[in-house]
């Protein structure tokens, strides 16, 4: 009896050590599972931005919050912003963005480069390019539903207008289908 009670005292050590050993981990698994979306979502952007640029880039995550995911990606002569916001506002602050673009510099104003173009971005429900700007404004949200709000910015001697359009685009795509389309 001796002996048995010792295997079972031994067998329930393992056992509490295992389950602390995945309690720990559990709670180390939220940041790693945090630090994931943000690696998921740069580096698809990454190499998205790099395929369509016909150059590589290096990718930084400047904030993995899904609600205000940051990441720049650089690479010879050029950097790409990438900035995702996840919420019940996402069509919102896409909607007031363009508004603001369309009343200052709409009519009467001689920059029409200022002026928001409707784009096609897969993933997105509505988008615009701001050539101006080199700035990429999306949403995959609805004014009902939430989702992400994503903006792209181009920058550098290596981009000019056609080719940044191209790379904040496939940037944007790739942000959508790694992001989620709220927050976490």
């Amino acid at each position: 009896m001796g002996v048995r009670g010792r295997s079972g005292v031994s067998s329930g050590l393992a056992i509490l050590a295992g389950c602390t050993l995945l309690a720990g981990c559990g709670g180390s698994s939220a940041s790693a599972t945090r630090e994931s979306l943000a690696e998921r979502v740069c580096d698809g952007a990454r190499q998205a931005a790099a395929k369509a640029l016909g150059s590589p880039l290096a990718a930084r995550v400047v904030s993995p919050a899904a609600a205000s995911l940051q990441c720049v990606l650089t690479g010879r002569q050029v950097r790409v912003t990438i900035v995702s916001q996840a919420g019940t506002r996402a069509y919102t602050e896409f909607d007031t963005e363009v508004a603001h673009q369309d009343q200052v510099f709409g009519p009467g104003v001689h920059d029409p480069s200022q002026i928001p173009t409707v784009i096609t971005v897969p993933g997105s429900t509505v988008a615009v390019w701001i050539r101006a700007q080199v700035l990429l404004v999306a949403t995959n949200a609805t004014p009902t539903t939430g989702g992400a709000y994503v903006t792209v910015a181009v920058s550098g001697r290596a981009a000019p207008a056609k080719i940044a359009l191209r790379v904040a685009t496939a940037a944007a795509r790739a942000t959508f289908a790694a992001h989620p389309n709220g927050p976490s």
